[in-house]
């Protein structure tokens, strides 16, 4: 009898860890689909709140409530999640069609990697906001620029309609000539300008090698670089990620972009912030742009395509020793 009861008693506790198991991995799964754009479990608030110990923060009941409805919960006027509206700029959590079996895995996921992993920040702490960059070169020469063409072309068309005012007999001799020269003038200047910047196009540049091939993968709100292409969201549970990569200095660097949801901008600055590359992250198209990192220092990366309310979080970073 005691042998049977042992058994039984082992039978039990391996279908519970086997179904423990189970949740956590399909509540991984879910978590990456529908929840990691916004979330993380343990390294900040993004568009919303750090989960990392929300068992322990908030009851079940309510949780599993907030999970499946939180629409109705806000709309109801529940005051917890009445504040969490407030404090997230008004950013109304969609409802993520999960069902009860589903939201409990989901928060046996987050509860396991709370329990797991040791937050790397405090919980709820506001990030200081980052410092106004500089404006600097050659950002300042191309915006001075542009204002002087831009007060050039209205001088232009002011003079030209105050001197139109009163009927006037024109020389269209003189007027065909100074056509001529103006349009030689443009022709010289394209010419000069073409001269100089195709041999810096990427079609020239394809028939080098690159010294790394980097893959990155948008969706909102992240940029994730890998050795390997990501396809789809389940991609992610089998590829190590990071927003943050290390290069060697002189490096030539491919990066194969592409997107999981809508388009983004992939722009690579300098380290004087200035634009050195950029392409579309765009979904089921992989789009290749290459960098020459030469100086060694910080190279942020900033989404120029406005994604949605995440927009400003959507960055990354690359590091040149």
């Amino acid at each position: 009898m005691r042998n049977a009861a042992a058994r039984i008693a082992l039978l039990l506790a391996a279908v519970t860890h086997g179904a423990a198991t189970a949740d956590t991995a399909s509540g991984q799964v879910l978590f990456q689909q529908k929840c990691a754009a916004c979330h993380t479990i343990g390294e900040g608030d993004r568009i919303g709140p750090d989960l990392h110990d929300v068992g322990a923060r908030r009851e079940r009941a309510w949780l599993m409530r907030f999970v499946t409805d939180p629409q109705a919960m806000i709309a109801a006027g529940d005051p917890v999640a009445v504040r969490l509206y407030e404090r997230y700029n008004r950013i109304v959590m969609p409802n993520l069609a999960l069902d009860d079996t589903q939201a409990s895995a989901l928060l046996a996921h987050i509860d396991e990697v709370s329990r797991q992993h040791p937050a790397s920040v405090a919980v709820g702490v506001a990030t200081a906001p980052m410092p106004a960059p500089a404006l600097r070169s050659p950002q300042s020469a191309i915006l001075y620029g542009f204002i002087a063409a831009t007060l050039l072309i209205v001088t232009v068309f002011v003079w030209v309609a105050r001197s139109t005012r009163d009927p006037a007999t024109v020389d269209t001799h003189r007027a065909y000539a100074l056509r001529r020269v103006l349009f030689m003038a443009g022709l010289v200047c394209a010419i000069t300008v073409l001269a100089l910047t195709l041999p810096r196009t990427p079609y020239v540049q394809a028939a080098t090698t690159p010294d790394r091939v980097i893959h990155v993968t948008a969706r909102q709100f992240e940029f994730l670089f890998s050795d390997v292409a990501v396809d789809s969201t389940g991609d992610l549970l089998n590829v190590a990620t990071s927003d943050r990569i290390t290069v060697a200095a002189d490096t030539l660097v491919e990066f194969r972009v592409t997107a999981l949801d809508v388009n983004h901008g992939f722009g690579v600055y300098g380290v004087d912030r200035q634009l050195l590359a950029q392409t579309q992250a765009m979904p089921g198209y992989v789009n290749r742009v290459r960098v020459h990192f030469r100086e060694p220092g910080h190279y942020p990366v900033l989404c120029l395509e406005y994604c949605a309310a995440g927009h400003h979080l959507m960055r990354a970073g690359i590091t040149v020793e």
